[in-house]
């Protein structure tokens, strides 16, 4: 069902039962799987694939679903040129997912929030409104992202510690990847280890390769990560009263 005043583009592979606000604007060459939901205001570029079912050839390690489900993208989102979105994904309102991207199935990616250009979402993770993952980043399946939180480019996690065995099918398949707690801060091209969470406000510098939790409103920097120093309670207070929250000094 197309709404009014949109604007298909050349070659559009559009579903029967794609559902579009009004206002759309769709560029050329793009795919639409069945099952998607675009919202009024929303422009999608040249090349993009929207809904994609992933597959596998049998010889990945965690099962692969290759169904079809649904997939939703907010009012006013934009979504890049060659971005490829995979069903079961939910995009919010006013996000915007850059050139190249990749959003795996089961994610969702908050109102507002950026997805920068080549970035990877992996399956099932979270990204919080507000949130903006710069370019190149590859956020692990399983993780989660608060709302206000900002991801450097080129920064890598991984949601595995045992992946030696597992690989071969000689462990049981259990992965989960880093929580980020809100208004933290992820340096160009630091590290995440499986499991790991960093707390709210806290700062992972440059480079950093992080294998513990990072306390709230602290920073870490080094090979492995270690603590530098705290956050300066002016700025945390700052932080806080920008979004009307108490101003609580939680270092746990």
């Amino acid at each position: 069902m197309k709404g009014q005043q949109a604007g298909i583009g050349r070659n559009v592979v559009l579903s029967d039962d794609t559902i579009m606000g009004y206002h759309v604007r769709i560029g050329n060459n793009v795919t639409i799987y069945p099952g998607v939901t675009i919202g009024d205001d929303c422009t999608i570029f040249d090349g993009a694939v929207i809904g994609r079912p992933p597959k596998s050839t049998g010889t990945m390690t965690r099962p692969v679903d290759s169904g079809l489900k649904t997939l939703v993208i907010g009012a006013g989102s934009v979504i890049g040129a060659n971005a490829v979105l995979y069903t079961g994904t939910s995009i919010g309102v006013g996000a915007l997912v850059g050139d190249l991207a990749s959003i795996r199935e089961g994610c969702s990616v908050g109102d507002g929030a950026v997805i920068g250009r080549g970035v990877l979402v992996m399956y099932d993770t979270s990204v919080g409104a507000r949130s903006r993952v710069i370019d190149g980043a590859i956020l692990t399946g399983n993780m989660t992202i608060e709302e206000d939180v900002f991801i450097g480019p080129g920064v890598n996690s991984v949601n595995d510690n045992d992946v030696y065995l597992k690989r071969f099918g000689l462990q049981p398949f259990e992965v989960q990847g880093p929580l980020i707690r809100r208004f933290a801060l992820i340096g160009t091209g630091a590290n995440l280890a499986a499991g790991v969470e960093i707390g709210m406000g806290a700062v992972v510098a440059p480079s950093a390769m992080v294998t513990h939790d990072v306390a709230a409103w602290s920073v870490v920097a080094g090979v492995p990560a270690k603590l530098v120093r705290m956050i300066e309670d002016e700025q945390r207070r700052r932080i806080l009263a920008q979004f009307n929250l108490p101003d609580v000094d939680d270092t746990q």
